[in-house]
């Protein structure tokens, strides 16, 4: 009899303190997961889409819908995992596993500042994993260490719990919405981004050309005809650059040309794109140069490097900078 009490006395100092909810069996790691990934996984992975969206579509309208459907995505997961948690101890996971995160004393619904405390809990127990959540959950109620701290229980015993039949319709949805959120992505990656991709290739060869005869319309002109080839020039011309280039032409270049008969002749020895966007580009461009005058009919030889800025309006790359390197 003496061994008998000492045993029972021992397995009663070393289980688990009871409380209002006592007897009740905490939640498994498994069941709690499966709740996670309905709460969590749907309203993320909508969130990411729209996130990734907005980089890839074009126009501030949709550019705003895409950051307004990440808001929403946010509200979802602060109102079911604070609000609708602490009101009535359910998530839309919970719901559908058909349990509960009550007050371990009282039994009743945790209420919104103990669902935030809880919430604010799970970063901790992400870096601290196996201290936080498997340890614990071998143990009697099965409280993890947001339970304790908060003051919780997930407990099993929800009277509320749905159908076998509204449990998998819930179960589908969740699983089909993160997927239907990566097709959509999936689909506009290969329909928008690929043609914008094709559209760069192309906007790469045509800056080039551009940049290359913008150069060379730029630095070549004869004594008898500078006026129409500096009209020519202004031609290609775009921004605050255009009118540097006209002051220019006008009060060095084309009196200078006629004076001293200065023939310039330029020619394109090859171009390398730096960068291109949609309506930007940046395109090195290297010339070589001859030049006659009045004084010196010999040909006179050089080359040089270019950085040649181009700005696209309507459909027509324009020249906006123009940098020789040396």
């Amino acid at each position: 009899m003496t061994t008998l009490n000492v045993t029972t006395q021992v397995k009663e100092e070393s289980a688990e303190p009871d409380s209002g909810t006592a007897g009740e069996q905490g939640a498994s790691l498994v069941r709690r997961g499966r709740a996670l990934a309905v709460d969590m996984g749907p309203p993320l992975a909508v969130a990411a889409t729209a996130g990734a969206l907005s980089q890839i579509l074009a126009g501030q309208v949709w550019v705003a819908l895409c950051w307004g459907v990440v808001a929403v995505s946010g509200l979802y997961i602060v109102s079911n995992s604070i609000i609708w948690q602490g009101r009535t101890g359910r998530t839309a996971g919970k719901y559908l596993e058909g349990f509960r995160t009550v007050s371990a004393t009282t039994g009743s619904p945790i209420g919104i500042l103990r669902a935030i405390i809880r919430v604010g809990c799970l970063p901790v127990e992400a870096i601290l994993f196996l201290i936080g959540r498997f340890w614990p959950l071998h143990r009697g109620q099965r409280r993890t260490l947001a339970d304790r701290v908060a003051g919780s229980l997930v407990t099993t015993s929800d009277t509320g719990r749905p159908t076998a039949g509204r449990r998998r319709l819930g179960m589908t949805a969740a699983a089909l919405i993160p997927l239907c959120a990566v097709l959509s992505l999936v689909l506009v990656q290969f329909f928008v981004q690929r043609t914008d991709d094709q559209a760069l290739v192309a906007s790469r060869e045509s800056v080039a050309q551009v940049a290359s005869d913008g150069a060379v319309t730029l630095l070549s002109y004869k004594p008898d005809t500078v006026e129409q080839d500096l009209d020519a020039a202004r031609g290609v011309l775009t921004g605050d650059f255009l009118e540097t280039y006209t002051k220019l032409a006008k009060d060095v270049v084309a009196p200078t040309a006629k004076d001293k008969q200065v023939t310039m002749q330029a020619a394109a020895a090859g171009s390398a794109v730096e960068s291109v966007s949609k309506d930007q580009a940046s395109v090195l461009v290297y010339i070589n140069q001859s030049t006659t005058t009045a004084s010196s009919p010999e040909t006179t030889q050089s080359q040089n490097a270019i950085r040649v800025g181009l700005t696209r309006i309507d459909s027509t790359w324009l020249i906006s900078r123009f940098e020789p390197l040396f």
